[in-house]
């Protein structure tokens, strides 16, 4: 007996909470896994424009929902030896990071190659980082904001740097 559109939107929300709940338990198992020192990578050649952009089609809907434009800078295939399910979290978590302080304003997402280095940039035009804070965003449990006003534990751009720094990257 209850209204169709009344449904939907509940099983939306329920939806949402289930991968927020999902996205918690992978953080706080890969905090578990980098303390123990036991971070895994397995790698293989694969294409970070191939992940980018799937990343941003897994989060469409959500993006469109919050009424946020993202644009894809990925001219050529950028090949190289790396843990695909793990690039890929750095950039969910690099481009989720982005909509939360972005404020609602488009987001670019670059990926291009310099020689034999790779290069992935995302960009947001949000409320920014105080510069005394820069250096110390990417530590755990370390916040930019309160969480208060910001949802969040301080542990995605941790994980993101260990994740970055075990395939000989650097993240900034």
């Amino acid at each position: 007996g209850m209204d169709v559109e009344r449904m939907r939107w509940a099983v939306d929300v329920a939806a949402r909470q289930i991968r927020r709940l999902n996205a918690l338990e992978g953080m706080l198992l890969d905090v578990s896994r980098i303390q123990a020192g036991k971070l895994e990578l397995h790698c293989a050649e694969v294409d970070l424009c191939a992940i980018a952009r799937g990343v941003v089609a897994e989060l469409g809907d959500e993006l469109s929902r919050l009424g946020v434009a993202l644009d894809v800078q990925a001219p050529r295939p950028v090949i190289g030896c790396w843990d695909g399910p793990r690039v890929e979290q750095v950039v969910t978590n690099l481009v989720t990071n982005a909509v939360k302080f972005g404020g609602g304003k488009p987001i670019e997402l670059a990926v291009s190659a310099d020689g034999q280095t790779a290069l992935l940039s995302v960009t947001d035009h949000g409320i920014g980082i105080a510069p005394d804070t820069q250096a110390h965003i990417f530590e755990r449990f370390h916040r930019g904001v309160s969480s208060r006003h910001y949802g969040g534990l301080g542990l995605g751009l941790y994980i993101t740097r260990t994740i970055v720094e075990a395939h000989g990257g650097r993240v900034r």
